[in-house]
């Protein structure tokens, strides 16, 4: 059995590509399907030769791993699938090709996401072993080189200009920027996040409403890599009133993120702020749990504590009584007797406030 084999041979034709772009024609090669990873990579050299060459492109920025095996494998690659149209006598069959973006995980693991029509990787990362990736996938050296890389870098730019314009406090032009790049990827998470931040900076409920229903349902825009922008989206949802959005918010995170106490701290606050008592000390005891020297969480029982013995307080605050079998636990968990007039101090709620990022040991403003 054979296998086929993209971007070996290379013949300089130019064709159109849409959009007046012009790329090469690639010949195909046959290969048995059982080759060594590492003769493949080799089989590579020559197309990578030809496609360094490519000046548009900058070679830092082309496939790697694919002809180096002390390089971490990140190239677009093809896949191919059969389509039967008709039945009977009219019956045709129709490739359709797939491009996806491949990034080495692991020693035997790899990322692909779907590569759009906009020549960007969107969505959710799957991941595969070597021997599927071998079997059914053909690497698209030209095609990553020509096309991927440079929409990719031009998406990133245009969200980097969003960044900047909202920073700036300039929301129009931050908004126009974050609406451009979800033109080129729906699903860009730090697009998402930056719309949704000048949407809530401007308090305009309605379309923070629509932003957050679009991220709670990306397990992306709870990955470690936008911490910060989950952390300053779920403060500015607090501060906006959303208060129910909030608990969705940090409960989906917490289902992603198992043990982590910033995260239960965050829900605790979140249900302090809907005057919900039992929830709040509830989250405020899980994160006890992981940590007990939670700073935040100690403050927020004791402060629980504090507004439970002083109605005035309450009224400043505008929160409702606080349960005394709550009251007890919570003495119990801090080991602090509920009638000592000074274990009992009034606390700033920004003091004990501030969202902590996931996973950090620190509080973001």
């Amino acid at each position: 059995m054979t296998r086929c084999l993209r971007a070996t041979c290379i013949q300089y034709k130019n064709f159109d590509y849409g959009e007046g772009a012009c790329f090469y024609e690639i010949d195909l090669i046959f290969v048995p399907m059982n080759l060594p990873w590492e003769v493949l990579r080799k089989s590579m050299e020559d197309a990578r030769i030809h496609t360094s060459a490519d000046s548009r492109v900058e070679s830092s920025e082309g496939c790697s791993g694919l002809d180096n095996p002390d390089e971490q494998l990140r190239c677009v690659f093809s896949s191919t699938t059969e389509i039967r149209i008709g039945t009977g006598t009219t019956a045709k069959k129709q490739i359709s090709k797939l491009l996806w973006y491949v990034n080495q995980c692991g020693l035997d693991e790899y990322g692909i996401r779907k590569i759009n029509p906009n020549f960007v990787p969107v969505g959710e990362e799957d991941l595969i072993d070597q021997e599927k990736l071998l079997t059914d996938y053909t690497p698209e050296v030209e095609i990553h080189n020509a096309r991927v890389m440079p929409a990719m870098r031009a998406l990133k730019k245009t969200i980097a200009k969003g960044d900047k314009h909202r920073e700036n406090g300039e929301p129009l032009s931050a908004e126009m920027e974050y609406t451009r790049a979800l033109d080129v990827d729906e699903t860009n998470v730090r697009a998402i996040f930056g719309l949704g931040l000048v949407y809530l900076d401007r308090k305009d409920k309605d379309k923070s409403r629509g932003v957050f229903e679009q991220l709670v349902s990306l397990q992306g825009a709870f990955h470690e890599n936008h911490k910060h922008l989950f952390n300053e989206f779920g403060i500015a949802l607090r501060k906006n009133g959303l208060y129910d959005e909030s608990v969705q918010y940090y409960t989906r995170a917490v289902e992603l993120t198992k043990n982590d106490e910033n995260l239960y701290y965050n829900l605790a606050r979140a249900f302090y702020e809907k005057g919900d008592w039992e929830y709040c000390f509830t989250f405020a005891s899980k994160a006890l749990d992981i940590n007990a020297y939670h700073e935040h969480a100690i403050a927020m029982c004791r402060f629980m504590m504090t507004l439970a013995g002083n109605e005035n307080l309450r009224t400043k605050y505008d929160k409702p009584p606080v349960p005394a079998d709550l009251v007890a636990q919570a003495s119990a968990r801090l080991g602090i007797d509920a009638s000592d007039e000074h274990a009992m101090v009034e606390i700033d709620p920004d003091g004990f406030g501030t969202e902590l990022v996931s996973g950090d040991t620190t509080s973001e403003k």
